[in-house]
């Protein structure tokens, strides 16, 4: 009877062990549009599926990539499905995105707009801004803390700038593009904080 007990005594172990980790696990919440969910952490690996800003998940497991960008292994719990995830897409506590979105108008005459606010910890900014392909973007920014972020999304979700410095390039596709202010991944979960004013042309 003694060794009958023992596998009575393994599954209650296991089950215990698999609710502690359960209560372990760390919710979440997406925060962006249509964020990319890739196969393992790098913006280059194959993209498994996509999430919407206010998707809950849970924190399976965290690395830091060659890049120094922090990444989440995260799992929906809806569907089980899991892949990685930038953190600065990423707000822990499974708390609704602290960020907003304002649409970019030009002046009648004009071809640019300033805009400016503050932004702290994983929250961010994001702007629209309709432009047509062919045509110049230009932004710069300045602001009380070096560790601002632009990042400069195409209609399509793909990345065309993301960074610090002044910047112009030539828009690939038409449609409405989002421009988001945020402090760099590194410094979000210190909750380093920042005003800024982001100056944006379009010719």
């Amino acid at each position: 009877m003694k060794f009958r007990a023992f596998p009575v005594l393994v599954t209650t172990l296991a089950l215990s062990l698999a609710t502690a980790l359960s209560a372990l696990a760390q919710t979440a919440t997406i925060q962006g549009n249509r964020v990319n969910v890739r196969r393992y952490p790098s913006t280059s690996a194959e993209i498994q599926s996509y999430a919407s800003a206010g998707d809950r998940v849970e924190i399976v497991q965290s690395t830091n990539a060659p890049d120094g960008a922090l990444w989440y292994m995260v799992m929906f719990p809806n569907t089980g499905v899991r892949g990685w995830v930038r953190s600065d897409l990423v707000r822990l506590g499974g708390q609704p995105p602290s960020s907003s979105t304002e649409r970019i108008s030009f002046a009648p005459g004009t071809s640019g707009a300033t805009v400016g606010g503050r932004v702290q910890g994983t929250q961010s900014k994001n702007y629209l801004l309709g432009a047509s392909a062919g045509q110049t973007i230009t932004t710069a920014i300045t602001g009380t803390s070096p560790h601002l972020q632009v990042r400069v999304i195409a209609p399509n979700g793909v990345d065309i700038y993301v960074g610090s410095a002044n910047w112009s390039g030539v828009l690939p596709i038409s449609g409405d593009y989002q421009l988001q202010v945020r402090m760099v991944p590194e410094m979000q979960q210190s909750g380093a904080s920042g005003e800024y004013s982001l100056t944006v042309a379009v010719r």
